[in-house]
């Protein structure tokens, strides 16, 4: 039987109706896929970034948007704006107010920087579709190098090419070698070890973003702000603490703009300060929890200067973690360190103001009064 007998046949008319609904719903696309590649957004996408990093010019010798609002920080402070605060605040402007804050800011600081720019509108829309893509996407992470690892894994790899040599190939007549290259690496390998199990939980160098530029070298190294101005408790309290916006306050209720920074940064305070909301700094210094540190202890008894522990902070733009904070580097400090007699927190030791005075002892060292301050 053939099967193609047993379908009946289609009628011309079903056809023509078929064809008509058919050219009514033509195939779905874009209406990007049919413009020219330099009229898509792809194209616009490509050119705002390009124009972000400075790869196109805008005449003359303007710094590119990138050279000040940078992805990424680095372990020098950057004053400007990053990117993502760059997206954020180009996220709330018209197309009017973001080409008057490119080509024509207000702020005095940003009107100097950006004197020069004249950015034509097709540009602006470019740059800001980039920036639109970051406040989406992201920056992605920052790229990281692993020096450490590589020395690790090329010092595994020349013990491992020694031991198969020595075992199979025995390219190198002289075993000395194999064995020499073999302990070299061991002994690299264990003083790696060492150092990396020896920093566990110790953050030396540790020098994280703050939500606010503050600069120490700024506040306390230029216009000399002591140090219990801001950190109040240090004399009496276990921790130093921290300021709040209405400490702040009392002097930028008249500096509002940075030499540095401009308005930027300080407008992020009186933001916090209007609002009533505190600003979530990020702690530098954090010892383990079973350790027990007093800043009056040492600042007011013991009389210690703060640069003693946290180092020249005063040349700091960006806070970091000067010392490594371990027990080994306290117990270092307390032996070298005489006991500050002339207050009145150690008039109860009577028996060693008479061992000073009658000659027995010629100083005392703060490790010998630890068991009894604890």
């Amino acid at each position: 039987m053939n099967i193609l007998s047993s379908f009946k046949p289609v009628s011309a008319k079903l056809i023509v109706i078929f064809c008509l609904l058919f050219s009514f719903f033509p195939y779905s696309s874009s209406s990007q896929e049919h413009l020219p590649f330099n009229q898509s957004e792809e194209y616009h996408l490509m050119m705002g970034e390009r124009l972000y990093h400075g790869l196109i010019s805008t005449g003359g010798d303007n710094p590119s948007c990138i050279s000040c609002h940078a992805k990424f920080t680095d372990d020098k402070i950057n004053w400007n704006p990053s990117a993502m605060e760059i997206v954020m605040a180009a996220d709330t402007l018209s197309a009017e107010q973001f080409k008057s804050a490119v080509n024509s800011p207000a702020d005095g600081f940003i009107a100097k920087v950006h004197k020069g720019y004249q950015l034509n509108d097709e540009q602006l829309s470019q740059i800001r579709l980039y920036l639109k893509s970051l406040g989406t996407e992201g920056v992605g992470e920052k790229p990281k190098s692993y020096p450490q690892l590589l020395l690790f894994l090329l010092v595994g790899s020349l013990m491992a090419l020694a031991i198969v040599d020595l075992l199979f190939t025995k390219k190198i007549r002289y075993r000395a070698i194999h064995i020499l290259v073999i302990l070299a690496g061991i002994t690299v390998h264990l003083k790696m070890a060492y150092s990396e199990a020896s920093e566990l939980g110790r953050s030396q160098g540790y020098m994280p973003d703050q939500p606010i530029k503050f600069s120490h070298q700024v506040h306390a190294g230029d216009n000399k702000i002591d140090c219990m101005y801001c950190h109040y408790n240090a004399e009496n309290g276990k921790s130093a603490g921290i300021p709040g916006p209405g400490l702040c306050m009392n002097c930028h209720v008249i500096v509002r703009e940075g030499s540095r920074s401009g308005k930027s940064e300080i407008a992020k305070l009186v933001k916090h300060f209007e609002e009533g909301s505190d600003i979530e700094w990020v702690r530098v210094h954090n010892l383990p929890d079973h350790v027990f540190f007093s800043h009056a202890q040492h600042v007011n008894a013991g009389k210690l200067d703060c640069t003693a522990c946290h180092g020249a902070v005063d040349e700091m733009h960006i806070l970091k973690q000067e010392n490594d904070l371990s027990m080994g580097w306290c117990l270092d400090c307390h032996r070298r360190t005489n006991v500050q007699f002339a207050n009145d927190y150690y008039s109860i030791y009577d028996k060693y103001h008479n061992e000073l005075s009658e000659g027995v002892r010629d100083s005392i060292k703060l490790l010998i009064l630890v068991p009894m301050i604890v």
